[in-house]
């Protein structure tokens, strides 16, 4: 990479109590305006804004954060300052103490491994900027005093580089479509700052409870490592291409087998005869590796206040350790193609997605993921007719594995025969192939110890979209 202002930021306890990880770089701005605001670092103030200035209008930078570990969240009390049930109270001729009045806060603090830097921020330098620009951001990166929580204790520092010190930390870059949102600073985020905090220390005279910074912008971060699979995402239309195909949830493998016979068809003429029966429709040889093809992943309407469970939406599927190739030939061989049903009659045709909110939900990175379509165990669960949770957990725990999630990247699983999405259905409403008809089914939610990019898929049915997760923001 070329020079760049790197600020790194160390905890004093090593942990953090912030929402995100890593912390993002509106936070760490909004950290360094507190403390050169405080005290005598006063002084520094039209230097230090300078320096502010040039931050909020560089792109985003890449982030350099040592793995951290969730420690066990608690719950607090602390005083709610909702003075309406008091004054309710007292119109009613009752006593209220308003001191009494408390609220249940939840913390969840993170460990970041090692002694530090915890974080470090590369924000890129161009031709004309040098080193005098790089002390001033290293004086006002001497002022940070809190970070994160104001029990985050931290100090920092800033320096010019020409490499990325990468030991031993992972890199989380900029990216379009995947990962996780950080806030960034904008042109205009100093500015809003200030006027936030004015609206903060006048909130009692002016009754303006609305003292939070809105000037930022959502920028989307992909853990360096963290291998997404290759995909082609469509939008399914009516045969005529007029409307929007709405299909219920339960019915994916339908879809699944459109698809899957339009895929094996388009590449008659470009793929071997092998390769399609082995990776295209999963015929491979005896012995061979039968999670290395491709997988067809209807995709239910879920994750916001409309999500109605049916499908719109369809994804193909390369394995992670695949080169992209298929997909690549797909997503264009297949823009358009009208697929057809069992009988040869038109089924739907294929275009762009209708939106990416419910797309996001199904390729972001996140920690937490819950099922959309049940997950088939690849045995049975139960003990002299009786349901056994250990036998339960491990066949779980097999199916993640046999997916590519070994057990020690998992925290923890839960499952239940009800559905964890609005406007989907119970584990045994879900229609599955005949041959998969005995083998038990369940929704579960899986917790992984760091976040990881989707599409998420476990289970016997995956490569037909059955076992398919959705990301819990």
């Amino acid at each position: 990479m070329g020079r760049s202002i790197c600020i790194s930021a160390t905890f004093l306890t090593g942990r953090y109590h912030g929402e995100e990880w890593p912390p993002s770089p509106a936070r760490l701005v909004q950290a360094m305006v507190a403390g050169v605001k405080t005290g005598g670092y006063q002084a520094l103030w039209p230097e230090a804004e300078v320096a502010l200035r040039w931050l909020e209008r560089r792109p985003a930078p890449v982030i350099l954060a040592l793995p951290e570990v969730k420690l066990q969240g608690y719950r607090l009390a602390v005083p709610n300052n909702d003075m309406d049930t008091v004054a309710r109270e007292w119109a009613a001729g009752k006593l209220a103490d308003p001191a009494k009045l408390r609220t249940m806060k939840d913390v969840a603090p993170r460990l970041a491994e090692g002694s530090g830097p915890h974080v470090r921020y590369l924000w890129s330098l161009d031709s004309g900027e040098d080193e005098a620009l790089a002390e001033s951001v290293q004086r006002l990166s001497h002022c940070l005093y809190a970070f994160g929580w104001g029990v985050d204790m931290a100090y920092a520092d800033a320096e010019l580089r020409v490499d990325a010190p990468a030991q031993g930390y992972e890199e989380w870059t900029p990216s379009r479509s995947r990962g996780t949102q950080l806030a960034v600073p904008v042109p205009g985020f100093l500015d809003d700052l200030e006027a936030t905090y004015r609206r903060f220390t006048e909130r009692v005279r002016t009754m303006d409870t609305d003292t939070r910074p809105t000037v930022y912008r959502l920028q989307r971060y992909e853990r360096r490592g963290a291998t997404a699979c290759p995909l082609a995402i469509f939008g399914l239309r009516t045969a005529s291409g007029e409307s929007v195909l709405s299909k219920r949830w339960d019915e994916a493998i339908e879809i699944a087998a459109w698809l899957r016979h339009a895929a094996a068809q388009a590449l008659k003429a470009d793929v071997n005869s092998a390769e399609i029966a082995g990776f295209v429709l999963g015929h491979g040889p005896e012995g061979g590796d039968a999670s290395f093809r491709l997988s067809y992943v209807p995709m239910p309407s879920i994750g916001h206040a409309h999500g109605d469970g049916r499908i719109r939406r369809a994804m193909l599927v390369e394995p992670r350790t695949a080169d992209g190739l298929i997909v690549g030939r797909l997503a264009v061989k297949l823009a358009g193609a009208v697929l057809t049903d069992s009988g040869g009659n038109p089924a739907c045709t294929l275009g762009p997605p209708p939106d990416e909110r419910v797309v996001d939900f199904y390729t972001r990175q996140a920690q937490v993921w819950r099922s959309v379509t049940p997950v088939i165990l690849h045995g049975f669960n139960a003990t002299h007719g009786q349901i056994s949770l250990t036998k339960t957990d491990n066949l779980l725990a097999r199916a993640f594995e046999m997916a590519g999630y070994p057990r020690e990247t998992i925290e923890s699983i839960v499952f239940q025969p009800a559905p964890l999405w609005p406007g989907t259905g119970a584990a045994r409403e879900m229609r599955v192939p005949s041959h998969l008809l005995r083998y038990p089914r369940y929704h579960v939610e899986v917790r992984f110890r760091s976040p990881v990019p989707g599409p998420v898929l476990a289970g016997i049915g995956w490569h037909y979209g059955i076992g398919l997760f959705a990301a819990v923001e």
